[in-house]
């Protein structure tokens, strides 16, 4: 018996692997490998005497349930119940990736080798990046390179330059901690050249993306991180930085431009926010009902400005609220709060140099994420939104390491 629940886990943590690579460049796989995934780890529950969730505190899942159970609810009042159904099922799915990747990446050995498949896939999608610039099209997907005032754009072999952004600005801070001088290890330049070279490219190929919000939530993350670690003099250093990139970047990288001379991104987010704002003052408790927006917001547009019609709102708070109502907007922030609250806490008290290292790279890419979805669509958007729940599940297995003798968890993969 325990044989079977040992390969029960190792099935769902090769699932999960595989998920995570599917992530960067095919839907369908993304499906797949969650539907075995899932089936992997029930079978490995149903053989357990109970679920043990790293585990987490009341005052992080308490909040959590209560927006799944608001989110189910608002398809009681959806305008649009098909849309709705669907919806349903995406927040569900995205959630039961951060539960699976709390339950089965526990140990450090897991973690280890979590570490090579996240190496290995982040050297795919930099490469397939740099090929896709100088060839012109991915060699994943076939995708191609667009064209923009400030140059190439690339999106690798992610449908948009936005959802390239959104990985890279989520997963480089993790390997900037991974570039660390294991003591024991007796081939630490080769591994610490492969990872610096790794982490210039990948900087490059954000760079390449021409995707000034990932730019302002990437050094937003940094700012932050320099702050809490009290690291002034490297934190005046990257202001000055910033400041003179404003006169060394292209001026179509800092400004875009629209027909009437004026900053389009910003004209069209005013419009994008103002809907949203519109929608959310007419349903303010309960929302449209979840995945309804693009479909639902329109009728409560009371500018009714030409630009950009029936998009997303750009904003992944102020839609979640358009959608599922403020109160359940308040509860998933609430959720963030605490679980960062807790994590910030845990980091003080875990001894491995390595593993509170690991723990604050996949905080500060969390972080980012959640900065780019201020003025943008990734918490809306399958891809980026299931690597922010997979990160948000691997930064709490770093935390919780420790605490894997104590709990009867030393079993790993």
């Amino acid at each position: 018996m325990r044989s079977i629940v040992f390969n029960f886990r190792a099935l769902a943590f090769y699932s999960l692997c595989a998920f995570w690579a599917a992530l960067t460049f095919s839907n369908a796989l993304t499906e797949i490998t969650f539907v075995v995934s899932l089936v992997f780890w029930i079978c490995y529950q149903l053989q357990r005497p109970s679920l043990i969730l790293g585990p987490l505190p009341k005052s992080v899942w308490i909040p959590l349930a209560g927006f799944i159970i608001l989110c189910l609810f608002s398809l009681l009042w959806s305008e649009y119940p098909k849309q709705s159904v669907r919806g349903i099922f995406k927040w569900l799915q995205q959630i039961m990736v951060f539960f699976m990747v709390i339950d089965i990446f526990r140990d450090e050995k897991s973690l280890s080798r979590f570490e090579v498949v996240f190496f290995g896939v982040l050297v795919l999608a930099v490469a397939n990046g740099f090929y896709q610039y100088f060839i012109g099209k991915d060699f994943l997907r076939g995708f191609e390179r667009h064209a923009s005032n400030a140059g190439f754009r690339i999106s690798g072999s992610f449908k948009t330059y936005g959802q390239l952004g959104a990985y890279l600005i989520s997963t480089l801070p993790f390997l900037a901690a991974l570039w660390r001088v294991p003591a024991q290890s007796k081939n630490v330049w080769w591994r610490s050249l492969l990872l610096g070279i790794l982490l210039i490219a990948g900087l490059v190929v954000l760079f390449w993306t021409r995707s000034r919000g990932a730019f302002v939530a990437f050094g937003t993350g940094v700012i932050f991180f320099l702050f809490l670690k009290r690291k002034f003099i490297y934190l005046f250093l990257l202001m000055l930085a910033i400041g003179g990139a404003f006169f060394v970047l292209p001026k179509g990288m800092i400004i875009h431009m629209d027909i009437h001379g004026k900053e389009q991104s910003l004209v069209e987010r005013y419009y994008l926010w103002d809907r949203a704002i519109q929608v959310i003052r007419a349903k303010p408790w309960g929302g449209t009902g979840i995945n309804t927006y693009s479909a639902a917001h329109n009728k409560y547009d009371r500018t009714q400005n030409w630009r950009v019609r029936t998009y997303y709102a750009h904003n992944g708070y102020l839609q979640l609220a358009a959608e599922t109502g403020l109160p359940s907007l308040f509860l998933f922030l609430f959720f963030l709060f605490q679980y960062f609250y807790q994590s910030l806490k845990k980091l003080k008290g875990i001894e491995s140099r390595d593993i509170r290292a690991a723990s604050a790279g996949l905080l500060v890419g969390v972080f980012n994420f959640l900065v780019l979805c201020l003025v943008d669509t990734d918490l809306h958007n399958p891809q980026p939104v299931m690597i922010f729940w997979f990160l948000l599940g691997i930064a709490w297995s770093y935390q919780t390491v420790s605490d894997a003798p104590k709990l009867g968890l030393t079993q790993s993969v």
